[in-house]
């Protein structure tokens, strides 16, 4: 089996423009998720997907291999259809490019996931811990059945407290995972009505009936889409580092 890690790292985000190379205790955000990505020996190849010559220079200038891919992307799944085209392999491992705080063992986990239990696409989640974010329209609630498969994500809490209140919201967090084909597929489908209304991509491969497998871990991982964030991230790393 042959496994390709992409690092989606796009620099201008309409959210925080640069923020691949912000820095966190002494390094660009993008280094400390390729380091990561690295201790995987599953992973036979990892490289950055980035549309911007500025990311690339940064990552030539620390021997991390890095693909310039176009600029014209609808969505972050786009661009590793692109990175495929390029990359030959069994599965493309997508770890975003703005979470590093997410660990070596935490990847591995979807890695043993997958091993046991082969899916065409799959993806990384965890339990809320801040109620505030559950009806924060940014941040992305998934339904899952009881065999842990995705039935539906939205920016809306799912499910909707009528019958009862002991039960836990639950996100995604920064890694999907989609087999070759499986990304040929969702290359050719067209968007469908819940992804456009919700913007969410990965509703194309709900939509159209491909089993998508969630994988859940306890994290304290987060994207960086602010400032804020970056501070809070900062602050974290440092204690982790010593």
């Amino acid at each position: 089996m042959k496994n390709i890690c992409v690092i989606p790292s796009r620099y201008k985000s309409t959210r925080f423009e640069g923020k691949p190379l912000m820095d966190i205790c002494g390094h660009p955000m993008v280094w400390w998720v390729y380091q990561e990505a690295k201790k995987i020996k599953e992973f036979d190849k990892v490289v950055v997907a980035t549309e911007d010559n500025r990311v690339k220079d940064a990552c030539d200038a620390m021997n991390i291999e890095c693909i310039i891919t176009s600029d014209k992307h609808p969505t972050g799944t786009d661009r590793v259809c692109e990175v495929a085209k390029y990359y030959d392999a069994e599965y493309y491992y997508v770890l975003m490019g703005d979470e590093p705080l997410l660990t070596e063992k935490e990847i591995y986990t979807m890695v043993e996931a997958l091993e046991a239990d082969p899916a065409p696409a799959a993806l990384l989640a965890t339990k809320f811990k801040n109620a505030v974010d559950v009806v924060n329209s940014s941040t992305i609630k998934l339904a899952m059945s009881n065999d842990s498969d995705l039935i539906y994500m939205s920016r809306s809490p799912l499910p909707y407290p009528k019958g009862a209140l002991d039960f836990d919201y639950y996100k995604n967090v920064g890694l999907y995972v989609f087999s070759k084909d499986c990304l040929e597929k969702f290359e050719n489908l067209p968007i469908g009505r819940m992804e456009r209304i919700e913007e969410l991509e990965m509703l194309r491969i709900l939509e159209n009936h491909i089993r998508c497998k969630a994988v859940v871990v306890d994290t304290d991982a987060m994207s960086v889409d602010t400032y804020k964030d970056l501070n809070r991230i900062r602050s974290i790393m440092s204690k982790r580092i010593g």
